[in-house]
């Protein structure tokens, strides 16, 4: 059985991934993204990201929120 072998350029989240990955038994064994998704480790400093996204990102903005980042940017131009 050959080991896995990660690429050696990526985005930060899929460097995540790929050791969440690694860490649950590889992709060969069958059920890995089930283990990853109940992955019992909350004390590992990748816990939140081991889906492959950000959870603290947030790209919908409300309309207050869209506000005042509005306002800081004209204030910051004036």
């Amino acid at each position: 059985m050959e080991r896995y072998k990660p690429k050696k350029h990526k985005q930060p989240l899929k460097a995540i991934r790929e050791m969440c990955i690694e860490c649950m038994g590889t992709t060969v064994s069958p059920g890995y993204q089930i283990r990853i998704s109940e992955c019992p480790s909350t004390d590992c400093a990748l816990y939140d990201f081991r889906c492959g996204n950000n959870p603290h990102h947030s790209k919908t903005l409300s309309g207050e929120q869209r506000n005042k980042k509005a306002d800081i940017i004209k204030a910051s131009i004036i």
